[in-house]
């Protein structure tokens, strides 16, 4: 068996050889490094600056080995296993990438935003706690937000307003002063006065907003939609204008009357849908299951004879993600189907998957639409 001596030289020659070009021809290729490290001294204190290796503590821990030996490990051996340390330190950075998690696509859940008329803006989830507000409470709770107020604006006062605005992947309940209880789904907005006036109960509402309203025969209650109003005395019903082209009113029960625009006016009864479109000026009335338009209050989206487009804007809205689909075609494929609004997304699309020749791919927060091959 070889000395340590004798290893120990072998091994500081391989690696003259191989780092300082010894033996080589070309001056080009033995010069590379030693332009920059004159000598072995300087070459180890850079190797051990690189890696903070202690070399000295380093011997003292070998010298108490089994195999002791005075020349166990010279300076060109600890410069040789750190430069390989500091090699291998190197390759498996650049080999293992640091891998990020991909966030789980999440359902929705109650949050909005209450600005009140001074501008002042509160985030409002499902955390207890009542402020005062000039004459009014205001009480937030699992249920949602609670206003109590008894006062009535003066007729000759300018009406100032409040704003609920819930954004994508969010949902809220509002009970106003009067006891008209308010839903709204994704993307939507209420405006709603500090306090109603004796003559009316004026709101002002964007996106999809579900309404059972406490019925006043002397104060009708109106919603102010983007392109038309809605007029009732007490009643349930449900509002959508997420379109700019479109305006649909879903009565469940009572009576109401929506007046479009241009001043035509429709009287709904209970079961009615009507879409108003504001390209073609048209209005239509259809009779329907009303719990298609009205289930997402109860947690639950309903698709009857849907388009592809349609549902997947809702989820999207609901979930907060992004939908592209690779086929033109396939918006205007029509499905019908329910899912439960807080269960994971990945389950109803592997159901929906079956049999309809249709892939979603999940990448991140997008879901790419396209034909299955």
């Amino acid at each position: 068996m070889a000395h340590w001596d004798e290893i120990d030289g072998i091994s500081g020659r391989l690696l003259k050889k191989i780092l300082l070009g010894e033996g080589r021809d070309s001056q080009e290729d033995s010069g590379r490094l030693t332009d920059k490290y004159k000598d072995w001294d300087t070459l180890a204190k850079q190797s051990k600056k690189a890696l903070k290796y202690d070399a000295n503590k380093a011997f003292r821990k070998l010298q108490y080995r089994k195999y002791r030996r005075r020349h166990l490990m010279t300076r060109w051996s600890v410069a040789a296993s750190i430069m390989l340390l500091f090699s291998l330190t190197i390759f498996l950075t650049q080999e293992s990438p640091e891998v990020k998690p991909v966030k789980k696509i999440e359902p929705g859940y109650k949050k909005a935003t209450l600005t009140l008329s001074d501008g002042t803006s509160w985030d409002i989830r499902e955390t207890a706690k009542v402020f005062q507000v000039k004459d009014s409470e205001f009480k937030v709770d699992s249920c949602g937000l609670s206003i109590f107020n008894n006062a009535i604006a003066p007729s000759q006062t300018e009406t100032q307003y409040h704003t609920l605005s819930v954004p994508r992947g969010g949902e809220y309940n509002l009970t106003l002063s009067d006891g008209t209880q308010v839903w709204l789904n994704s993307e939507s907005e209420l405006r709603f006065p500090t306090r109603f006036n004796a003559n009316n109960r004026t709101v002002y509402c964007k996106g999809e907003v579900y309404f059972d309203v406490t019925r006043n025969p002397d104060s009708p209650f109106i919603v102010r939609l983007d392109k038309g109003e809605v007029t009732v005395l007490g009643t349930e019903f449900c509002t959508s204008d997420y379109e700019n082209s479109v305006v649909e009113v879903t009565l469940v029960t009572g009576a109401v009357r929506f007046k479009a625009e241009n001043g035509d006016s429709v009287s709904l009864t209970p079961s009615q849908h009507l879409v108003y479109n504001t390209v073609s000026d048209s209005i239509s009335v259809t009779t329907v299951d009303t719990r298609v338009y009205t289930a997402w209050k109860d947690n639950l989206f309903c698709f009857e004879d849907e388009t592809l487009e349609n549902i997947m804007r809702t989820l999207s809205r609901w979930y907060d993600i992004n939908i592209r689909f690779d086929s033109e075609d396939l918006k205007g494929r029509h499905f019908s189907g329910t899912i439960e609004k807080y269960s994971d997304i990945k389950s109803f699309l592997e159901v929906f998957e079956t049999g309809t020749g249709i892939k979603f791919d999940i990448y991140g927060h997008t879901i790419i639409v396209r034909k299955s091959r």
